[in-house]
């Protein structure tokens, strides 16, 4: 298409009823989205079932426009945007399921009063996770969402836990703190029936704390003497990040106003991502016959051979084609005046 015509259709472009909008927008701030949003997340949940570890973070789409949804991250590199709560595999960085945050006390929407009463960060998991329930996989998350409860709560889903705490948490014993008087590179287990903690101090005065529910055993790496939790956990975590890198490095975003449309270009770069992912998967043993570079040409080719064919096969478009370049004649282009000409009796009909 042209590239004006482009432009027309990027402006009014629209993703839900908008006489509707107002009675929605009462109990959804994400309304303008939401219905497109959700068939996203159910299209990836039905092609592609992800591994036996799975990782949940919070995805920062960079936005600075006006929109309630707008949240300040300061760590984060774009600083401003909206949240996105995500669920993927720990290693190759599939999108399983996500949520639009919307806000405080937003976490809970959805659930069962029994799970609205518990910690944000535990309701933020809670959410998530329906699509693996019961499926004996490991979930692993950083020290926002990691806490005893937590723990408990994936428990009685069937599920395992493995993520770091904040030292501010009460059930930590004070012997798992740092102290000048623990040596650098030295652990400090605890156990009881169904989770494990480990205490291990990186730098002086400075200790790092892992729980888990899928390890029993103080087994410490001999060559890093590092805990084999903080190893696991370091291969785990990746997921999210992993997504949103391959998010940033071939992106379809453009710069708008419009937040709707900002969180449509995201969707558009994570199904990019998650076709690279279920490539990969048909390939025998995992191998990468192809750049990731390579596959987005070809997905682009392949997504416009459909209109190409049909305009290869427009008979009127073979025609104009065969009057203004007329190889056998030396000037292959007919003035300018005829081409009009040629245009307005197209127009006409």
């Amino acid at each position: 298409m042209s590239k004006n015509r482009f432009e027309v259709l990027l402006k009014t472009l629209r993703f839900d009823d908008s006489a509707s909008r107002p009675v929605r927008r009462e109990s959804d701030a994400s309304a303008p989205i939401t219905e497109l949003f959700n068939s996203f997340i159910d299209q990836c949940q039905a092609v592609l079932a992800i591994g036996s570890c799975a990782c949940i973070d919070e995805m920062l789409l960079a936005f600075r426009g006006r929109c309630r949804l707008k949240m300040f991250m300061p760590k984060k590199p774009t600083k401003y945007g909206i949240k996105i709560q995500c669920l993927t595999n720990a290693r190759s960085g599939y999108l399983l399921n996500a949520y639009i945050y919307q806000g405080k006390d937003s976490d809970g929407l959805h659930l069962l009063r029994e799970y609205q009463t518990l910690k944000k960060p535990t309701q933020a998991v809670m959410r998530l996770i329906p699509p693996i329930e019961r499926s004996n996989r490991n979930i692993t998350f950083d020290n926002w969402y990691t806490s005893i409860e937590l723990i408990d709560s994936l428990k009685k889903k069937q599920l395992t836990g493995v993520g770091t705490l904040r030292k501010n948490q009460k059930e930590i014993p004070p012997e798992f703190l740092a102290t000048r008087h623990r040596n650098v590179d030295s652990t400090v287990f605890g156990f009881t029936k169904d989770i494990t903690m480990s205490s291990y101090v990186l730098i002086k005065n400075k200790a790092v704390i892992t729980v888990s529910s899928i390890h029993h055993m103080p087994v410490v790496d001999e060559t890093t003497k590092k805990p084999e939790i903080i190893l696991f956990y370091n291969q785990t975590k990746i997921g999210v990040d992993l997504l949103d890198q391959r998010c940033s490095n071939y992106s379809t975003g453009r710069r708008t106003r419009r937040w709707p449309l900002a969180v449509f270009y995201r969707m558009l770069d994570i199904s990019a991502s998650n076709c690279y992912v279920v490539r990969l998967s048909t390939q025998p043993h995992g191998q990468k016959t192809e750049t990731r570079f390579s596959f987005m040409k070809n997905l682009a080719k392949e997504l416009t051979r459909p209109h190409m064919e049909r305009r290869a096969n427009n008979l009127k478009l073979q025609l104009i084609f065969e009057w203004l370049f007329d190889t056998s004649s030396t000037v292959t282009r007919k003035p300018l005046h005829q081409q009009f000409q040629v245009a307005v009796a197209l127009k006409k009909g």
